[in-house]
């Protein structure tokens, strides 16, 4: 089963680096350091990569105040554990340009919030989902290959044998089958015709 470390250990391995860490929490070798320096910001910009399943979300957001600005009627709080907002959900299912509820995000107070004129707005969004138990193997090895492609410089002395190039190739070809993976898991409806072309037709 993946874990934080045995992800860093396969990262380590697409290098050739015979070495392993024992707990990525706590080792303070080069390695583990390393891979602690760039682990939650290649997992979180592999999170951003597709609307993958197991990290889609939708949840109703919490309401903070009416009229917070001219040209917005509601503002929400950003939702906990969001890393890419996708849409506010507008009873469409495959949402036209002209069906699609606007939103904008923006900092109010120090707070990032939702401005959007949608009452009982209710968000579909990408979050941090850490239970590792739920990726599926090829997202597990994409990790795995962009932290590979990290870490060379400070892994390999340079990367004097471009195996960090190596690993964000690997990276390229396993993030697009996870995608299509991903894609055979759900049936999209037909994209719409735009408002503009049914009124010309």
């Amino acid at each position: 089963m993946a874990s934080k470390t045995s992800i860093c250990n396969m990262a380590l391995g697409h290098l050739g680096i015979g070495t392993t860490i024992s707990n990525l929490d706590t080792e303070q070798s080069q390695e583990a350091r390393s891979c602690r320096t760039f682990y939650e910001t290649v997992l979180k910009s592999t999170f951003r990569a597709y609307e993958w399943p197991f990290a889609l979300k939708l949840e109703s957001l919490g309401l903070i105040e009416a009229n917070p600005t001219d040209e917005w009627d509601y503002s929400y709080a950003y939702p906990s554990g969001c890393l890419d907002l996708i849409r506010i959900l507008s009873g469409t299912r495959n949402d036209t340009l002209q069906s699609r509820i606007r939103y904008k995000i923006a900092t109010i107070d120090e707070a990032k919030v939702v401005l959007t004129d949608e009452p009982e707005a209710v968000a579909e969004f990408i979050y941090y989902n850490e239970t590792v138990e739920q990726w599926p193997e090829d997202f597990v090895l994409a990790i795995s290959f962009l932290l590979a492609h990290y870490i060379a410089p400070a892994i390999t002395a340079g990367d004097p044998f471009k195996r960090g190039a190596q690993a964000h190739q690997q990276y390229m070809w396993m993030i697009n089958s996870a995608k299509a993976s991903a894609m055979n898991e759900e049936q999209r409806d037909e994209t719409p015709d735009s408002e503009f072309i049914t009124t010309r037709e």
